[in-house]
């Protein structure tokens, strides 16, 4: 499959894939939006993927929605949103395996957006992150209204979304949002070290993991606790749980290739 807008890399057992407009930061245009889709598609059911990256070529991650883009077929921001830009949402979402975003710079808008959907976080030291949308007389979208207070609190998600404030690498760090932070030239290097380093691990325990977590935002703590038991249940005596038990004893990393 070939992509006019981005690049799909396969290394080892990671899928990266590179947002490619390095002229407009990543502006998403219609042919983007496609594009991604196609792409987490394609990862997500690809088995021997375990772990996808996504970041950006050039100087940032992402700027947002390209307004120049005079090509898109939207009628109006609700289509957009929904035709557009929430399939790759959903990829990303309810994909089973983790999904890194990789974040080089600029994280604006719906960039910002596609940047707090993913699983975990690693940003470069220059890097940030930012609701830009007041700064149109906008509101935050691509669920962002709903990611940020989860982070940040109530308060001070609004200040930042109405000031249109850069959340820069550090407080990210410190609020939760990144999961690390590194230095600009190592970010490439460091993202791929720590996607393999996951793509190692059970990939029965990333899947049920994930699924765990992202439901239990909508559950209760005794939902939860059910779901967790049923999850082991089925887990319990399984290839990857006998392997796992095994490499323990034997002093080893366990193989689950």
């Amino acid at each position: 499959m070939s992509y006019k807008t981005l690049e799909l890399i396969e290394h080892e057992r990671v899928s990266l894939i590179k947002l490619n407009r390095p002229e407009v930061l990543n502006a998403f245009n219609e042919e983007l939006m496609i594009d991604l889709h196609k792409a987490t598609s394609k990862v997500s059911n690809d088995s021997n993927s375990r772990v996808v990256i996504i970041t950006g070529v050039g100087k940032g991650f992402s700027a947002g929605a390209d307004l120049n883009d005079r090509s898109k077929s939207w009628n109006g921001s609700k289509d957009a949103l929904e035709r557009g830009f929430k399939p790759f949402f959903k990829d990303i979402i309810e994909m089973q395996k983790p999904v890194i975003a990789s974040i080089n710079g600029p994280a604006a808008g719906i960039g910002a957006a596609l940047a707090m959907a993913c699983d975990l976080r690693i940003m470069s030291n220059n890097a940030y992150i930012m609701s830009v949308f007041s700064n149109i007389a906008l509101v935050p979208d691509g669920g962002l209204s709903w990611t940020l207070p989860k982070y940040l609190g109530y308060s001070k998600a609004y200040e930042y979304a109405i000031e249109a404030k850069k959340i820069y690498s550090e407080e990210c760090l410190k609020y939760g949002i990144a999961n690390k932070v590194v230095n600009s030239e190592d970010l490439e290097k460091e993202t791929l070290d720590w996607a393999i380093k996951i793509s190692k691990r059970s990939p029965q325990s990333l899947i049920n993991t994930k699924k765990l977590m992202r439901d239990s935002i909508t559950k209760t703590y005794w939902e939860t606790y059910s779901q967790e038991g049923d999850i082991q249940n089925g887990l319990t005596g399984s290839k990857e749980n006998i392997e796992a038990v095994k490499a323990f004893f034997e002093k080893r990393e366990p193989n689950f290739d």
